[in-house]
This record gives structure tokens, C-alpha cells and sequence, in this order.
């Protein structure tokens, strides 16, 4: 070998190596966890998880019985148990791993899906970056199987069909995310402002959506477990214990709490004030950052103003927070980027160490006020004028 090739090849070689690590961290930040999952389900089946709530209630449809028994049993709508009934078949563990990776797997395709204008390593840094600002506050979710995590899939993937102009695409995961938890209409209302040609393609979906039921199931059956669930929804909206991180969660540690027509009235202007951050979105920004802006606006909503919102329902908010950290640090906007870092860090690590001074009520109050402090600065971004900032930049989507 030539001076100049051993020349060559060492200045190559550092570069290449990089590439091995970055790709088998990215690997690592995803696999790891999940084989952790997997043998605490092996070892302890049954033994802190949702599932076998799933599996009751794909049980009761296939027997015809009925699927609600109160807030503290089903709180979905009779779709998740007719989609959920393919894991059923699978065995009480291996369903337990599956729908545990499911969940992770479609979460990393999402984050992967929005760092893709960039190629080859840079679009693995990007990856490994944003998994490692996400993934903490995604873990409580995926380690006990809760549905959250498949709903925030739905919309993280819905947000890149968005953002790539896959309208098709895009209304069938946001049905999708529906028959999930009827949290789900609330982001069509969202993205009908931000993405106003979807319009028709949801109103399509509609009939397709409340048939469902109805090709699985006796016409009498489907329709009493329609009725079921909207008495079960109207339960869970007056629930009252301070055990939930919504913004009444927030407000209760101070002794207060948003109720009856007051607490109506809070989410309807709320509601109504994050539509218009998102239709100001479809007429001043690029993407990704308008497809950003509505998956931030859909989760932050749910989070604050679902009343039975988790400290482990964060899974739905963490991919917009962790994508909009790394949007802002591409476009200069530090201060952004490190500020929306913080908070999803901080909601991801600090409750477990901080559990002994406080039990769970840190995370109570934590979450949401984090929650409201992302709404503000992404509704600012959404509405500053259109002359600075990301708006003058060509095409967003290149740095991701």
C-alpha cells in the first residue's frame, strides 16, 4: 500500500467508525428497553399491564357481553376490542411482547419518517438525537402496555403523512387513532384547520368508521355497546380523584379544580383557540414545522383537557415535543430547542427520582404545566409575524 493510500484510508477510516456507533445506538436506544419489557413479561406475566384488560374485553365482544363496567374497566370505544382481537389469538406472553413492540416500532418508524430529508448518517444522529430526547417519557407507557402508546403512533405517523401531503393516508390514521380512543375526533377538528383540504376524505371516512361495529357483531349487540360507551364516556368526564395529570390535575394541587359548566367552557375555548394556532399554521408555515404544530397542538390538548389523562399518557406528547426540539436547534432558534428539550427530559426523568418526597403528585402538576408552557411557545411560533423566523427559509423539510 502507497503512502498516499494509507493516507486515504486512515482519514476515512474515523468517519466509518463513527457511522458503526451512531447506527448501533440507534439500534440500542430501542431494542434494549423492549427485550427489558419482554423479560419482565416473561418472567411475571399478567403482572403490572393494561393487557389482560384488552384481552377481557375482546372476550366479552366474542362472547357478546357487555364491554364497559365503569370508569375502572374499558374506556374505549367498542372498535379497539374488534382491533385488538388479532393480538388475542396469540397467547397471554407473546401478546403481552407484541403489543409492547408494536407500539415501539411504529413510534421509531414515526421519529425516523421525520428525520428522513437527511441521508445517511446525519439522518442516524438525527434519529438517535431525537429518540434520546423522546424516548424517557414514551417508557412508562411501553413498559405497561397502555393504549396510549399505539394512539400517539397514530398521530405521529398521521403528522408525516400530513407533512408529505398524503391525505389518504393521513384520514385513515386519524380514523385509525379514533378507533384507538375516541380521543381521536379531536384531532380531525385540529387538523380540518390546519390541513383544511382533508375535509371531505374525513367525511368520508365517517360511515365506514360507525359501520364497524356492525360487521363483527349483531345489529342489537354493536348498538348497546354504542350506548355503553357513551355512558361510560360521560362517567369517566366526572371523575374527581386527584390521580390524573390534566389541567385539573395541575389545578387540584393548589386546591382548586375546574368543574361542570366552567370546566365545559375552558376546553371549548381552549379547543377553540389551538384551531385557530393551527389554521393560522396552514397560512404562514413550512414543513415540517405545520405538520409539528398540529401534532403539538392535538397532544397538548388531550393531555390537558382529557379527564382521565395519565402521568403515562405523555406518550402521546413526547414525539412533538422531541421533534419540535430539534426543528428549532436546525433553524438556529437555540432558545427554543433547549427549552422544549428540558421539558420533555424533565417530564421524562424526574418523576421516579422524585417519587419518594412526592409520591406521584409531582408528575400531577409537572406534566400539564410543562403542557401549557409548549402550547404557548408553539402558538407564539404559529403566530409571530410572517417575515422572521422559519418562514423565510425555503423548505423546512430539508433539515430534517
Amino acid at each position: 500500500m502507497t503512502k498516499g493510500s494509507q493516507t486515504t484510508a486512515s482519514i476515512k477510516s474515523p468517519p466509518a467508525a463513527s457511522d458503526r456507533l451512531w447506527r448501533a445506538l440507534a439500534l440500542l436506544i430501542w431494542v434494549v428497553p423492549m427485550v427489558v419489557f419482554a423479560v419482565m413479561v416473561i418472567a411475571r406475566p399478567g403482572s403490572r399491564t393494561l393487557v389482560p384488560l384488552y384481552q377481557e374485553a375482546v372476550r366479552n365482544w366474542w362472547h357478546r357481553q357487555p364491554l364497559y363496567h365503569g370508569p375502572a374497566g374499558m374506556n374505549y370505544l367498542p372498535h379497539f376490542a374488534i382491533l385488538f382481537g388479532p393480538y388475542e389469538l396469540l397467547g397471554r406472553v407473546l401478546t403481552e411482547i407484541l403489543w409492547r413492540c408494536s407500539a415501539a416500532a411504529g413510534m421509531a418508524a414515526g421519529l425516523w419518517l421525520f428525520c428522513g430529508e437527511k441521508r445517511g448518517s446525519d439522518r442516524v444522529k438525527a434519529f438517535v438525537i431525537v429518540s434520546a430526547i423522546t424516548l424517557p417519557l414514551c417508557l412508562p407507557a411501553l413498559q405497561f402496555g397502555q393504549a396510549n402508546a399505539h394512539l400517539g403512533v397514530a398521530l405521529l405517523l398521521a403528522a408525516w403523512c400530513l407533512r408529505a401531503q398524503r391525505w389518504s393516508a393521513a384520514v385513515v390514521l386519524l380514523w385509525l387513532a379514533t378507533c384507538i380512543k375516541p380521543l381521536g375526533l379531536a384531532a380531525m377538528g385540529l387538523a380540518w384547520a390546519a390541513y383544511p383540504q382533508l375535509w371531505w376524505r374525513l367525511a368520508l371516512g365517517l360511515p365506514v368508521f360507525v359501520g364497524l361495529p356492525f360487521l363483527f357483531a349483531p345489529p342489537d349487540y354493536a348498538w348497546s355497546q354504542y350506548l355503553g360507551a357513551w355512558e361510560n364516556l360521560r362517567q369517566c368526564s366526572e371523575v374527581t380523584e386527584h390521580r390524573f395529570a390534566d389541567l385539573n390535575g395541575l389545578l387540584r394541587t393548589f386546591g382548586t379544580a375546574l368543574t361542570g359548566k366552567a370546566s365545559l367552557a375552558v376546553r371549548a375555548l381552549a379547543g377553540g383557540a389551538l384551531m385557530l394556532v393551527c389554521w393560522r399554521a396552514s397560512r404562514c408555515e413550512i414543513e415540517p414545522h405545520r405538520s409539528l404544530i398540529w401534532l403539538g397542538c392535538v397532544a397538548g390538548f388531550l393531555m390537558l383537557f382529557n379527564p382521565m389523562a395519565e402521568e403515562n399518557s405523555y406518550v402521546i406528547l413526547a414525539p412533538a415535543m422531541g421533534l419540535m426540539a430539534w426543528w428549532a436547534f436546525n433553524f438556529g432558534v437555540k432558545r427554543a430547542a433547549w427549552l422544549f428539550a428540558a421539558m420533555v427530559l424533565t417530564m421524562g426523568l424526574l418523576p421516579e427520582p422524585l417519587r419518594p418526597l412526592f409520591g406521584n403528585r409531582f408528575a400531577l402538576a409537572w406534566h400539564p404545566a410543562m403542557t401549557i408552557g409548549f402550547l404557548a411557545v408553539i402558538a407564539w411560533q404559529a403566530c409571530k409575524p410572517a417575515d422572521t423566523g422559519a418562514r423565510s427559509m425555503p423548505d423546512a423539510g430539508t433539515q430534517l
